[in-house]
């Protein structure tokens, strides 16, 4: 069983919807199949309701699990295809997660194709990020990932080459996290991103199978290690109706993935705690 960490560095919701996830994409929970109740649930993994609940209710946001009233939670089936149309994938904006897992992560097959790599001096603009000088070299290069043998995205990246001195075109061809930790032991620990609505230029049209002008989803940023430098510089860019992004923005966001039955019972307490109620006479 899948340890969860209780640091405070990452909620428990996150690190609760992560290993039930990677459970579905490893086959123990077999599609159509039931998952562990929330009951089973609290104590596999010493948590709250409340913690259960809401990281059930954002899988089911995600697509991989379905509740039934008054049967249970069961396993979506893979394909992640509805009314005969692809669904996009999911992407939650909390934590630093490679291409490799969202693409696994939805049962898909990952492929990659490199299209450029090179060393060669960085833009200042680059520069200033990676906290270099314009005089350090970086690893540049340019990848095309592919979902299911369907192109998903266009990656672009620039790499400090001090921080991965012999870093080879073979070694991008999965994730490059992983690459990062087992070659170099960098941990990626956090990043700054950005994420806004482009149109397709020439090179994604051509490498997404896009029309020139259609709308792509641009996620740009640098990602940081444990100790604060910066990795790596990206541009990543989407097929707009293949990905589909999750932003949690406070508490009140559960109300969205709460079910009927939660919702009352969130109503009833509140009204019972409220001033000049029949519960507080």
């Amino acid at each position: 069983m899948q340890r969860l960490t209780r640091d405070g560095s990452i909620p428990l919701v996150y690190q609760l919807g992560e290993a039930i996830r990677d459970k579905i994409v490893r086959g123990e929970y077999d599609p159509g199949q039931p998952i562990p109740t929330e009951e089973q649930l609290q104590k596999l993994y010493g948590v709250s309701r409340i913690t259960v609940r809401l990281a059930l209710a954002k899988l089911v946001n995600e697509g991989y699990i379905r509740r039934q009233q008054g049967k249970g939670t069961y396993v979506n089936p893979r394909g992640l295809v509805t009314k005969g149309k692809p669904k996009p994938l999911s992407r939650d904006m909390f934590g630093v997660k490679s291409t490799t897992k969202i693409i696994q992560s939805a049962g898909m097959k990952v492929r990659t194709e490199v299209l450029r790599f090179v060393r060669e001096i960085p833009s200042k603009e680059v520069a200033e990020r990676l906290g270099i000088s314009e005089k350090d070299s970086v690893v540049h290069f340019e990848r095309l990932r592919y979902a299911d043998d369907k192109p998903l995205v266009l990656e672009k990246s620039w790499i400090p080459a001090a921080q991965c001195p012999d870093l080879k075109r073979e070694d991008i061809k999965g994730s490059l996290y992983l690459v990062l930790f087992k070659k170099y032991h960098h941990h990626v620990a956090g990043a700054h991103q950005s994420l806004r609505a482009i149109l397709a230029s020439e090179l994604d049209a051509r490498v997404l199978n896009l029309q020139i002008g259609a709308p792509v989803m641009l996620v740009d940023g640098v990602t940081y290690l444990e100790d604060g430098r910066a990795i790596e510089v990206e541009e990543s860019h989407f097929r707009a109706e293949a990905i589909k992004f999750i932003i949690e923005l406070g508490e009140y966001s559960q109300y969205a993935r709460l079910t009927p039955e939660d919702l009352h019972r969130r109503s009833k307490a509140t009204a019972m705690r409220a001033p000049g109620s029949a519960a507080g006479h």
